[in-house]
């Protein structure tokens, strides 16, 4: 709530605040699950498929497994040789490695390249271009993702009865086996993270699981390597390195993006093979664990050393691998708000001097006229600049204190005056004009001496000065070199033993939550502009009620 994470590491702004809490907007979203990875409240989740898939194994339904080529990265060295005996005790009858679709697709692809050709192995990036840049459809090569052609070879191979489950790191599977021309391939795609809790759930420990190999094996050992930035081109035997300069792999969010600011027309690209993931697919939000993103890579690359057997290849000539990729309509669009619009809205937010727009991000969106935007479409909340509230939020807590007929006094690390409120005037007869003067020009400073040699961080002192009997409490500020005194006076009323202890206990402890406020407010300025300015607030008005009474 109020962090605004997800919010900035969405590509597509797909993300809606109300009432200070965050969701996704279906219709936005290309299911890159970067807001899964981000939210450190763990409020974002995949939709998990866990049950679906166990319902169709104890349904008897003959239940195949396509594994993706990234899983050495969750399952490293000797655990990724006993993988297919663990997925068997699942239930699983048939256990095969997507690379053998990976295989198929990059020999169908390099069939239809052409300059400026975009591979579509990556669902998200497809997703993206049909919604966000769909001038570049005509560059599509209109072949299947591994998972969908895999899926594909294995129901020629099997029979069209079985019921086909991905399990890899990606996010956007669980949408791919929706679309229409996916349709019945694919019945469930699972992530890592929910093959994991399976086999925990189930009790089944890797270590006492055989050695066994897939089902279906040979013929795609350089495929293995799909999962990694520039896999598929590898695959596919296209030269990749740096002397190479028409051929892209971009991976990640800015870089795919990056990629299709570049106007078609000037493509001189010969192919690209974009990969919305930092990484590729080893970077994907359906991992259980957070390893270091190149142990990930150095973990698939050790498996494919392992698994080059050279073993014969099937032949998957006849398997239709054709797809089709149209237009999707935005039902919402940040480029249909009027520069009148924006305008209006950053003008109710105190923007509508150029000087006042920072820029900073802290919302979530790249400028304010972006987050303008999103209020417009009802997106985004006014209260998400968090400079502007921070801005408020000081002047609520100064007129606060203005007000207060509790003397407040504010000196810098050098005990120097640097501001005083109307009540420490009055009571001790100065002006402004000693503003930048040692506090003891004014009074006596033997407290904030005491406090400033580190001893301790509050003393108080009951004290006179100008005929006047006042209660001192001078404290340190814990966030910076400063120093706040607070002045009662005591001169109006005699109150008793026992009156003035009460007085004096009451003061100490207002005092103290009000520079613990303080603290908070630099350390945790989000929580502070929600109820701690009102807190704040409540106790300088019990001071004020208590000098009140008290007079």
């Amino acid at each position: 709530m109020d962090c605004y994470r997800c919010v900035r590491v969405c590509p597509v702004k797909a993300i809606r605040i109300t009432g200070g809490y965050a969701r996704v907007e279906g219709d936005l979203c290309i299911q890159c699950g970067a807001c899964v990875h981000e939210c450190p409240q763990h409020a974002k989740i995949i939709l998990p498929s866990t049950d679906y898939v166990k319902s169709l194994i104890e349904d008897g339904h003959r239940v195949v497994a396509s594994v993706a080529p990234s899983f050495p990265a969750v399952f490293p060295g000797w655990q990724s040789e006993r993988i297919p005996a663990a997925l068997r005790r699942l239930g699983f009858s048939y256990v095969g490695e997507t690379a053998e679709g990976a295989e198929a697709v990059s020999e169908v692809s390099l069939t239809q390249m052409k300059k400026g050709s975009i591979f579509t192995a990556c669902p998200t990036v497809v997703r993206y271009v049909e919604q966000e840049r769909p001038e570049y459809l005509s560059q599509m090569i209109e072949i299947a993702s591994p998972m969908i052609a895999h899926a594909r070879i294995l129901r020629e191979r099997l029979g069209d009865d079985i019921k086909v489950v991905f399990i890899g790191p990606c996010a956007a599977k669980k949408q791919e086996i929706l679309r229409p021309e996916n349709k019945g391939d694919v019945q469930a795609a699972l992530t890592f993270t929910e093959l994991v809790k399976w086999l925990e759930d189930e009790e089944i420990d890797l270590s006492e699981c055989p050695v066994e190999s897939f089902d279906g094996e040979g013929g795609y050992d350089v495929a293995r390597l799909f999962p990694l930035e520039g896999g598929m081109l590898k695959t596919c035997d296209i030269l990749t390195d740096a002397s190479v300069d028409d051929i892209v792999h971009p991976c990640g969010p800015d870089a795919v993006k990056a990629l299709f600011d570049v106007p078609i027309e000037s493509w001189n690209f010969r192919a690209s093979e974009p990969l919305f993931c930092e990484g590729g697919c080893i970077g994907g939000p359906g991992y259980p664990t957070d390893v270091n993103l190149f142990e990930r890579r150095q973990r698939v690359i050790d498996y494919v050393k392992s698994k080059s057997l050279g073993l014969p290849k099937a032949d998957t000539s006849a398997v239709d691998l054709r797809v089709t990729f149209e237009k999707r309509n935005k039902i919402i669009s940040f480029d249909s708000v009027s520069d009148e619009e924006i305008e209006r809205i950053l003008a109710e937010t105190g923007k509508a001097d150029e000087s006042e727009r920072l820029n900073c991000g802290a919302c979530g969106y790249n400028s304010c006229r972006e987050k303008a935007a999103a209020v417009a479409l009802g997106m985004a909340e006014a209260s998400m600049c968090l400079p502007q509230m921070r801005r408020h939020a000081e002047r609520r807590v100064d007129q606060i204190i203005e007000i207060s007929p509790i003397g407040i006094v504010a000196l810098d690390e050098n005990l120097h005056i640097k501001n005083m409120n109307p009540a420490f005037k009055k009571m001790f007869l100065c002006t402004d004009r000693i503003i930048g003067r040692e506090i003891s020009y004014l009074i006596n400073a033997a407290c904030y001496e005491e406090v400033a040699k580190g001893e301790k961080t509050t003393a108080e002192a009951v004290r006179a000065k100008y005929g006047k009997r006042y209660h001192e409490i001078v404290s340190r500020m814990a966030d910076k070199n400063e120093y706040i005194g607070f002045y009662l006076n005591l001169s109006k009323s005699e109150p008793d033993t026992n009156q003035l202890e009460l007085i004096r206990e009451q003061m100490v402890h207002q005092a103290k939550e009000i520079l613990q406020h303080q603290v908070e407010f630099a350390q945790n300025l989000a929580q502070y502009l929600g109820e701690s300015t009102a807190e704040s607030e409540v106790l300088v008005r019990r001071m004020i009620d208590m000098y009140e009474e008290d007079n």
